[in-house]
Order: C-alpha cells, then sequence, then structure tokens
C-alpha cells in the first residue's frame, strides 16, 4: 500500500521465524511514519551545524593567511632613520625620541655614537668642539673628521670612500664601513623598511634551514599575522624555542616566529674576533722599589746624590717634574739631565711624574677631552722623556671629573703608543678603587700602560670630615684585590705611606689633621707623652689624648705598619712597592723595606 506524502519505514532484525509466525509478526508490528518535508529540515540543520563548526574550527584552529606590511612592525619616525635590530633584538623607539640609533645614507649604514661605545666598542672617542673621532688600537691611532671621508692612520693619509662621520639632529653617526675596520660585529641591512640587524662580539645561535614553504609571524601562534612567508631552503637564525615555535630572524631581514617543525637545525652561528690585538708591555724588572721625590725647584735637583744615600736600596725614583700648565696641552718642566746621570750611574731608573694639581687654572677635563690640547700634551712629555733620557713617565692625574673619563682614557692610550715607540715605561698612578673612581678604566690601563700603581693611603687625608687611618690594613688589602679584577698582579704596584696625621677633634665634631713622616711622628708621641697600643685590625698602633676641649687622635704609620703592607704587598706576588715621598722616610724603614724588595 502506498501513502501519498508519506515515507514508511518497518524496524525489523533477522527473521528467526516461518513464514506464518512472520507473517503474525508483522501483523502485531507497529509502523511509523515521518513526514518527508522534516526529513529535509532535518538534513538542512545538519548541514548548517556542520558548516557552523567548520567555520568555528577553522577560526579557532585553522593559520591565518592575514599578513602584516613590514612597514608597519619596523617603525621609523625620522628622516633617513633606520631600524636597528641587536644580536637579533629589534629595539624599537618611542615615536618622540630624539634620534634613532641609525641612519642611512644613500645604501650605507650609520650607527650613533653612543649606541655604538654601549653595544659594540667604547673605545671611540670623539671630540664635539673638534669635530674629531679618535680611536686607538694596540700600535696606532686613527682619527676621522666629520664630514670627511678621508681618515689618518698615526699620520698616514687614508679613505673610506664616504664620510667616516654625519651629524643629523646634533646627533653623531659613524659609518658601519668604518666601524668594520676597527671592531668586532657583524652586520647587514635590508632595504623598504631601513633596517640594520647588528650582531656583537660573542653573540652565538643556532642555525635553520627551512624544509618546507612556511611562514615568520609577528608572534608564536597561527593566529597571529605573517611577516614572510619563507620558501624551502631559506636560512634562519634561530635564537630562542619556545616548545612548539622558534623565534628567528631570517635573512630577507624579517625577525618573528616560525614552527619547529617548518625548518631543520643547521650550523652554531658565533660573532668571532678578527682584529687581533698584542699589548705588549716593557718591564722593570722584579720587585720594583720605586720612592717618590717631590722636587718644586731646579735647585732642588742637585740635592740628588744625597738623597740616594739617604735612601734604601731603590730600582726607581720619580721626581714630581712637570704639571700642566695651559688648556692647550703645555706643560712646565723642571726635568734636570745632571739628576738623571747620577741616578743612571747608581743604576737607578727615572720616572718623570707628571700632575694636574699644581695649577689651579687648569680645566683637566678641557685638555684631555680636546685632540689638539690631547695631542700636545702627549708630544710634549715624549719630548722631555727624550731629551732627558728617561727610563719612564709615572702619570698622576687626580680628582678626575666623570666627564673626562673618555678623554683621560684615550691620553692613556694615545701616551702608551708613543711611550712603547721610544721604549719609555709607563706607569699610571690610581686610587684605591670606588664607584667614584671607575672612570679611570684601570682594565684599559692594564692593556695599555706598563704599569698600575696603587696609591694605597688618604683612605682619610686633610679634607675628611671625621678622623680615621691613612692606610688602614684592611683597606689597603681590599684596595689590592679590587684592583687585581681589573689589573694582572705582575703590572701593579703598590703605593704606601710614610706619613700619617694628627687629628684635632673638637668638642663640637669638626675635626682637621696635621701630617707627619714617620720619624717626626714619634718625636710628636715623646713630646706630648702618647701610649700608643697595637690595633691588629687597623695593623697599626693608635694613640690618643685629650688638651682642653680638643681630642688628638693618632694611627701611627711606622716600620710595622709598614711591614704589614709590606706582607699584603708580597702575598698577592705583586710588581712591588712604592712610596711617597721622600723626606717622610726613616732608616729604620729603608731596612724593612729590604726585607722584600
Amino acid at each position: 500500500m502506498e501513502f501519498e506524502g508519506q515515507f514508511c519505514y518497518t524496524f525489523t532484525r533477522k527473521s528467526i521465524y516461518t513464514e506464518g509466525e512472520t507473517m503474525a509478526y508483522r501483523k502485531r508490528k507497529k509502523r511509523h511514519y515521518i513526514p518527508r518535508g522534516y526529513i529535509y529540515i532535518a538534513a538542512a540543520l545538519m548541514t548548517l551545524l556542520l558548516v557552523i563548526g567548520g567555520v568555528i574550527y577553522v577560526k579557532k584552529y585553522a593559520p591565518t593567511r592575514e599578513h602584516m606590511k613590514i612597514t608597519d612592525y619596523f617603525k621609523v619616525y625620522h628622516e633617513k632613520e633606520a631600524a636597528v635590530i641587536l644580536n637579533g633584538e629589534y629595539q624599537q623607539l618611542a615615536e618622540d625620541s630624539q634620534f634613532g640609533y641609525a641612519i642611512v645614507e644613500g645604501s650605507n649604514p650609520y650607527l650613533e655614537i653612543g649606541f655604538v661605545k654601549e653595544y659594540i666598542d667604547d673605545g671611540y672617542v670623539y671630540d664635539p668642539t673638534e669635530i674629531t673621532l679618535r680611536y686607538a688600537t694596540d700600535t696606532e691611532i686613527y682619527t676621522a673628521t666629520l664630514g670627511s671621508s678621508d681618515y689618518t692612520v698615526d699620520k698616514n693619509n687614508q679613505s673610506n670612500t664616504i664620510p667616516v662621520l654625519l651629524a643629523q639632529d646634533d646627533t653623531i653617526y659613524i659609518s658601519v664601513d668604518y666601524l668594520e675596520l676597527l671592531s668586532d660585529f657583524d652586520w647587514m641591512y635590508v632595504a623598504d623598511p631601513d633596517r640594520v640587524f647588528i650582531n656583537t662580539l660573542g653573540f652565538s645561535c643556532d642555525t635553520g634551514v627551512v624544509k618546507r614553504k612556511s611562514q615568520i609571524r609577528k608572534l608564536n601562534g597561527p593566529k597571529s599575522p605573517v611577516l614572510e612567508d619563507v620558501k624551502k631552503g631559506e636560512e634562519l637564525f634561530v635564537l630562542r624555542d619556545s616548545g612548539n615555535w622558534s623565534y628567528v630572524y631570517s635573512k630577507e631581514g624579517v625577525c618573528g616566529w616560525i614552527k619547529n617543525r617548518a625548518f631543520s637545525s643547521g650550523e652554531k652561528y658565533e660573532v668571532k674576533s678578527s682584529h687581533e690585538r698584542t699589548y705588549s708591555h716593557i718591564s722593570a724588572g722584579e720587585n720594583i722599589s720605586l720612592l717618590w721625590h717631590q722636587v718644586t725647584s731646579q735647585a732642588a735637583n742637585g740635592d740628588i746624590a744625597s738623597v740616594l744615600a739617604d735612601s734604601g736600596k731603590i730600582s726607581v725614583i720619580s721626581p714630581t717634574w712637570f704639571h700642566l700648565n695651559d688648556n692647550k696641552g703645555g706643560i712646565a718642566s723642571i726635568a734636570n739631565s745632571n739628576y738623571v746621570s747620577v741616578c743612571h750611574s747608581n743604576n737607578i731608573q727615572v720616572w718623570g711624574l707628571v700632575s694636574n694639581l699644581e695649577n689651579p687654572d687648569i680645566d683637566t677635563t678641557t685638555v684631555l677631552n680636546t685632540t689638539s690640547a690631547r695631542d700636545a700634551l702627549v708630544n710634549n712629555l715624549i719630548a722631555q722623556a727624550i731629551t732627558y733620557g728617561l727610563d719612564g713617565i709615572n702619570v698622576d692625574i687626580e680628582q678626575l671629573a666623570g666627564a673626562a673619563s673618555d678623554g683621560y682614557t684615550q691620553f692613556i692610550k694615545e701616551l702608551s703608543i708613543k711611550c712603547e715607540k721610544n721604549d719609555i715605561i709607563l706607569s699610571v698612578d690610581n686610587y684605591v678603587p670606588t664607584a667614584s673612581s671607575a672612570g679611570y678604566n684601570r682594565s684599559i690601563q692594564a692593556k695599555y700602560a706598563d704599569y698600575v700603581v696603587i696609591m694605597g693611603y688618604d683612605e682619610h687625608y686633610s679634607g675628611s670630615e671625621e678622623a680615621g687611618s691613612v692606610a688602614s690594613l684592611d683597606w689597603v688589602r681590599e684596595g689590592v684585590e679590587k684592583t687585581l679584577d681589573e689589573v694582572p698582579a705582575e703590572q701593579v704596584i703598590l703605593g704606601m705611606p710614610f706619613y700619617c696625621r694628627v687629628w684635632e677633634v673638637a668638642s663640637d665634631g669638626s675635626v682637621k689633621s696635621t701630617a707627619y713622616g714617620i720619624n717626626a711622628i714619634q718625636s710628636y708621641l715623646r713630646t706630648n707623652g702618647v701610649t700608643t697600643s697595637w690595633d691588629e685590625t687597623e695593623g697599626q698602633y693608635y694613640g690618643e689624648y685629650t688638651k682642653g676641649d680638643v681630642t688628638y687622635k693618632i694611627w701611627v704609620e711606622d716600620e710595622t705598619s709598614i711591614e704589614e703592607k709590606l706582607k699584603v704587598m708580597k702575598d698577592y706576588k705583586l710588581a712591588g712597592g712604592a712610596f711617597w715621598k721622600k723626606g717622610f722616610d726613616s732608616t729604620g724603614v729603608w731596612n724593612i723595606i729590604a726585607k722584600y724588595l
């Protein structure tokens, strides 16, 4: 029987009955009928659900094909500016930043000098008054001028084909081509938009090769926009792995994220040095015993024979002959040929000392930071050393301003190179290391100077606001240890004081002091009936007494305290000792020194 407009179906199972039984069962079986329209609706709903489910799945899980413009990723805000990617990390600047880290002139990238000094090589020193850039290698001095493609190596002219330096918005930029001559780094330039990839010395990462067509995305997820479609065989620098994705940058100049399964591992990449530098040093022998001799006039030079006769066995004497005398690098000199001859006849080297403290009208920062003045200072010192046959120069530049740090370091480099070429020993006096004296750059001194001298005194000085030792033992030992963090022991000379201070502490807490030499302080103690006792921590005898409303405090420097410092020198295997100054010494202290030097 047919049912118009209806669809009939019967639920059955495999027959296990006879034909008659089957007929009886069919008669008992209830039949159900569903309108055909319902079936169409159900099918449509099923299809709709499948479509919606598919859309949801695709929207949630399928990778997006949306592309992000590279110009929207690498943003530049100034004329000629280029984006910088440092060791794979994009150095994005704020829109209101005053300058960029890089600019491009034509297709030639330039890097901002501050960026260069912080991340690539801090050896570049720019003089804005004479628009001159200096750099010292181990043996040569490079000089370039703003806007010029020419530069000099010592006095030899060279050309860079493009300007070495450019200025934009009062900011100085150095040609990457020029930087490559002197410093160790890798770089890559990509246009549209302009961007410069810089990898610094020591940077390393894995590399990879794309196995099949894939994408580099902004973030590590399939829904992040595509920055670059990469092809099979393209090389990648792989910086870090987050599990299923890795952060990379390509040789097409795009950095972002790619699935790990899209590439295979390649060789290790590392930025290595391509500039071999050898810093040689002139030796003054072992167990150096240096005596500083304060000379204030030509007449005082005539007493050198008696000075030596009244001193112990020394190997070096350093007379205070030179000081900065104008802001153009001029020096005052009281050097004396006979003085040198007498010392040499006694097998004693002469290291002429240059200071910046004698003339209060001198601006040390100006002298050191101005290229022509610094050149004049170096040349004047070398000329004096050659004229008088000096064995060495001892640099005693004190109270250095932070702004003079670069100029000072360059001065040491340039003086060292010229000393080396003239067989002149260079030694540099330094404070005990503190945060405020970091600008002296002892690690750089260690490369260029032959000796680094620790002025192991003035822990408390004439201008101190409280009384204390001139050179307590722990303070000296700590100064040696901190210096050795930067300078090899065989280049370190420990300076020790032949003096101490008598401190007058008033009832209102104000203090003042007077310096006494080794013999003089003993006379003072006897005259005033002062009893002293040994202070193990200070490594000195200490005494005090009161007169009226003033308390007098004395941390004594004598043969015993000097010997404790000599033990520090010996324990740390230093190059030797230095002593300030002649006139404060005693026969007894020279006998002690002779045991160690």
